[in-house]
């Protein structure tokens, strides 16, 4: 009599939705080693309520910058009667500039699309680099990864949220972005523009991205990445800060160029 030395076929659970939830914020190695031989779709929901959190700051900002919009005109036509002399309407310009198409929904959805986009970019770099280094994965596995990775940013959608429509007030300084030293805002005169240099522009939008939810954020991604393709953690850690730093510089460079041309625009 012959007895079978095989392990067991692996019987991968499919998590639910909050299961996985609740595992990657407090057993992330566990929750994303589970996605490797799942076939759970509880990451569809997550994308979807993604897609949904991150509009939450800009419905919140929405009504509070079209009453600041619309008191900072209001102030300019009495502080410049020459502008309903020439036939402009105050009530007319502040209905179209404080619409919720301008203030809500159009930032909303800008909000949301991007988000998808910047999903599938992570996803795709990070299969290609990975492929390269001699992973074994696939991409659906680690737009997986990038997918539920994302909740330390879902979290703070969530508090930015709740901070904007308890204080009806807007969040001036992201992340570390107070301390570039931009030029203040002449809150009384919307037209009064003060551009920024470029350095400091540059500057004010890299620190604007760090703060702990990007640090949480990229750990899951390490953390994820290494569960899903057998990777070395030394290998992951590379991947994922290469994939960072270069869609940081993209964004540094888009930076300083409309900077730039907002700067010859303006004659400044």
């Amino acid at each position: 009599m012959t007895e079978s030395t095989a392990s067991p076929p692996v019987t991968s659970e499919s998590p639910n939705f909050f299961g996985m939830v609740w595992g990657v914020l407090a057993k992330p190695r566990q929750a994303f080693a589970t996605l490797r031989d799942s076939r759970s779709r509880a990451w569809i929901l997550m994308a979807l309520v993604g897609i949904i959190l991150v509009t939450l700051p800009a419905i919140a900002e929405g009504p509070v910058s079209a009453q600041l919009s619309r008191q900072q005109l209001e102030e300019q036509f009495e502080n410049q009667p020459g502008f309903e002399a020439g036939g402009i309407n105050a009530d007319q310009a502040a209905s179209i500039a404080t619409s919720p198409i301008l203030t809500t929904v159009l930032p909303a959805v800008f909000a949301a699309f991007g988000r998808v986009i910047s999903w599938l970019l992570w996803g795709g770099s990070l299969y290609l680099l990975a492929s390269m280094v001699g992973g074994s994965s696939s991409f659906l596995q680690l737009l997986q990864v990038v997918i539920w990775a994302w909740l330390p940013y879902a979290l703070r959608s969530i508090v930015q949220a709740i901070y904007i429509t308890a204080t009806q007030t807007l969040i001036a300084n992201q992340g570390l972005s107070g301390f570039a030293g931009m030029p203040a805002v002449d809150t009384s005169n919307p037209f009064a523009v003060e551009l920024p240099s470029t350095g400091t522009a540059v500057l004010y939008t890299f620190l604007g991205q760090i703060d702990l939810y990007l640090f949480w954020h990229l750990a899951l991604l390490v953390i994820g990445i290494t569960a899903v393709t057998k990777l070395s953690r030394r290998k992951s850690i590379g991947l994922v800060l290469i994939v960072w730093t270069v869609f940081m510089a993209v964004r540094l460079v888009g930076t300083a160029v409309s900077t730039n041309l907002a700067s010859g625009f303006l004659g400044g």
